[in-house]
């Protein structure tokens, strides 16, 4: 017979254990994560990726199951911080959102994917086509991933980012858009800046591959850019937040036969506006890389050719009514340019000879368009440089040269040196 202390202490124990295992799984239960959330449309809780939207909270994901979705979906506020929406297949094509009689929250569908003011949004393995604006888009948001997404015949751009801190764009394909195929604007100024990642990337037939409008700390690497009127374009405009567009590194890149004329009646692509800044001032089509109105970019390590204009170039826009959009510091070096891609550009640099401190080193053998009387060391110099008028007009031959180009539509090919490209396995020639 064991004493009453004893038993007291064996039962005090037992309930001492009980106690540890109860605290135990109530830990374990708040770590577990919530079961995803499916979509199907046909057998799932949910029918629509929005109907899963509005049931999710932070953190939460959604799981996408193959098939045609014909909504728009909005993911709005803080409340969504974290979520996942992501497709139940590594061919985003299978889960495909339309925008043809898409319906949205309050009317006709926008976008394919929305999401404004959503921090860690992430956006995998879908389609998005025929949007009255963009594929997947996100605005007023930190720290963004879309990953193996395609966009396709938007009216304006495929995967876009506005007034955004950090994110990132990669193994997707922006097609046939309107604008550009992926698109990151507006970035705030950063007193430690948050780098954005445009990478492993793929666009075709889109008015520009890439247009950013004041878009800062962005690094586009290890794409492939073709088949554009522009192939990469950064700019300056007035007309949105936080001018210039600076900052940025533009490498290991693939930019090349961007000669699409989407002025051609034939073109299955209408540009959605009317270019850069003040009316009349239209996209130059056969460029690969423009920094237009850029400071301290950095464009190394690519190979552009077969652009029938320009290889890459830096301008400033004097019509620029708050003066920033000037070109700074711009630095074009360790290019591969047509002569050693065996397929020529037109030319393969150009500079108007505006701001001051852009440079070329190199690139290897090259050609430079000069209509001006000044030399070749004025207008490209080497790296580092100080030379430049300082302000936003350049050398008025170099600019007159620029004026005659976008100041017209159908008349841009007479600019153009057209010839024939040597055949480069999976893709084709188009221009419109």
């Amino acid at each position: 017979m064991i004493s009453r202390s004893i038993r007291r202490l064996a039962i005090g124990g037992g309930m001492a254990l009980v106690a540890c295992l109860s605290l135990a799984v109530v830990a374990q239960a708040k770590s577990a994560k919530p079961a995803a959330l499916v979509v199907c449309k046909h057998g799932c809780r949910y029918a629509t990726i929005q109907g899963a939207v509005n049931a999710s909270g932070k953190k939460a994901t959604i799981q996408v199951k193959p098939g045609k979705y014909v909504e728009g979906v909005t993911v709005t506020g803080h409340k969504h911080d974290g979520l996942h929406i992501i497709g139940l297949t590594k061919n985003p094509a299978k889960v495909l959102i339309e925008g043809k009689n898409a319906k949205g929250p309050g009317g006709p569908a926008q976008n394919g994917i929305e999401g404004d003011n959503v921090n860690n949004l992430v956006l995998e393995n879908m389609k998005a086509e025929h949007f009255a604006a963009n594929g997947f888009y996100v605005n007023n948001c930190t720290n963004y991933l879309f990953k193996n997404l395609i966009a396709g015949f938007e009216h304006a751009y495929g995967l876009f980012a506005f007034r955004c801190i950090g994110g990132r764009m990669t193994q997707s394909t922006g097609f046939g858009n309107g604008d550009s195929g992926f698109y990151v604007g507006g970035t705030p100024f950063e007193k430690k800046p948050v780098p954005t990642f445009i990478d492993h990337d793929i666009a075709y037939e889109n008015v520009l591959g890439y247009s950013g409008t004041n878009s800062k700390y962005v690094t586009i690497e290890n794409g492939q850019w073709y088949n554009n009127g522009t192939g990469i374009a950064p700019n300056t405009l007035v007309t949105e937040p936080f001018e210039p567009t600076a900052d940025g590194v533009i490498k290991n890149n693939l930019v090349f036969w961007n000669n699409f004329d989407y002025y051609r009646k034939s073109s299955p692509v209408k540009t959605v506006s009317s270019g850069f800044g003040p009316a009349g001032i239209q996209y130059p089509v056969g460029v690969g890389v423009l920094i237009f109105g850029g400071t301290g970019w950095v464009i190394k390590d690519n190979s552009i050719f077969g652009n029938f204009l320009i290889g890459a170039s830096t301008v400033s826009d004097p019509t620029n009514s708050s003066g920033k959009a000037i070109s700074v510091g711009n630095q074009f070096i360790d290019n591969k340019m047509g002569t050693a891609m065996h397929d020529t550009n037109g030319a393969d640099f150009f500079n108007d000879g505006s701001g001051h401190g852009s440079c070329f080193a190199n690139n290897g053998t090259v050609t430079l368009y000069s209509a001006a009387d000044a030399p070749d060391s004025q207008l490209y110099p080497t790296c580092p440089a100080t030379t430049g008028t300082g302000t936003t007009t350049g050398d008025p031959d170099q600019e007159g040269v620029v004026a005659q180009i976008v100041s017209q539509t159908t008349g841009q090919e007479k600019f153009w040196h057209v010839h024939k490209h040597p055949a480069r396995p999976g893709v084709k020639p188009f221009e419109g």
